[in-house]
């Protein structure tokens, strides 16, 4: 998935990336992080991008809509960045722990992602067509981990006595629930940064 060819995901709309659509999600996304998820409104967006109202519901028909291709949009840039990360590393254990070290880090880009993600759960009940957008998303998530499991074991950096699956879903629930603490500020990002290591840690190795 990525935002060179079109921004779309399940549950959003295609829209070709052009200056104008990528200015109105990157605007739409600020607003998202800094007001929350429903406090998303199509004139905050056109103030924020420094365009017109009514080009922003040219692009995007309703607030739902723009909701749903922000998430996609935010999403597809986090994914890129992390991809990043992971070319830097040549283990599947390393790279399982870059993958989930990403969100504890504030240096790395397009970190308001994890806070974005947590707002638009907050939309979830109340949107549809955005829950199965999000679940997609969760599940891709899931899945690149189970598969850098794999990896791991495959070129000795993992046990091969760890059972991929059980150990992906045990680390995704913890950096879940990482960001989730990282984002009411109960932990700092060496403190999650530490647990999560702590984590992958316990789970790579046979017991």
């Amino acid at each position: 998935m990525g935002q060179d060819t079109e921004i779309m995901t399940l549950g959003a709309t295609a829209h070709p990336a052009n200056d104008r659509t990528t200015g109105i999600l990157e605007a739409a996304c600020r607003v998202i992080v800094r007001e929350g998820a429903h406090g998303l409104r199509m004139a905050s967006v056109a103030q924020e991008a420094g365009v017109s109202k009514a080009l922003v519901h040219y692009y995007f028909a309703t607030r739902q809509e723009l909701l749903r291709n922000a998430f996609a949009f935010s999403e597809a840039r986090w994914h890129t960045a992390v991809n990043v990360e992971l070319a830097e590393v040549s283990t599947g254990a390393a790279k399982v722990e870059r993958m989930l070290l990403a969100g504890a880090r504030p240096d790395m880009p397009f970190s308001e992602q994890r806070a974005l993600w947590n707002e638009v759960w907050s939309s979830l009940r109340l949107d549809d067509e955005l829950r199965p957008l999000v679940e997609c998303s969760y599940r891709a998530w899931l899945g690149r981990v189970v598969d850098l499991i794999e990896e791991g074991r495959a070129d000795g950096s993992v046990s091969t006595g760890v059972e991929a699956t059980s150990a992906g879903w045990r680390l995704v629930a913890v950096a879940d629930g990482l960001d989730s603490l990282l984002y009411l500020g109960l932990l700092d990002h060496e403190q999650a940064r530490e647990l999560m290591q702590s984590a992958i840690a316990g789970e790579l190795v046979s017991r």
